[in-house]
């Protein structure tokens, strides 16, 4: 369908909060965006149940430590970690 659909989004935790966080609920991808430019610099995911999918992406948050979480509607009803490489 490829229409795009901001339905939550969240920034780093870093203290220039330097990245946004984008939820694609109607694509099923996550955006990694720099904040002061709005640039798309990578986006993950698709569809699906497996780890890194989703159906119906609909929040997402970070903490203190850079952790990405991720949590569904419809039939996924479960929440993601992502951990960052360091």
């Amino acid at each position: 369908m490829n229409a795009g659909s901001v339905w939550d989004m969240a920034f780093s935790s870093d203290p220039q909060q330097t990245f946004l966080y984008v939820a694609d609920g109607e694509n099923a991808k996550i955006h990694i965006l720099r904040r002061d430019t709005l640039e798309i610099l990578t986006s993950f995911g698709e569809g699906g149940r497996m780890p890194g999918q989703w159906h119906g992406v609909h929040n997402i948050a970070t903490d203190s430590k850079g952790n990405l979480y991720t949590g569904e509607v419809f039939y996924g009803e479960r929440v993601q970690r992502f951990v960052p490489k360091r």
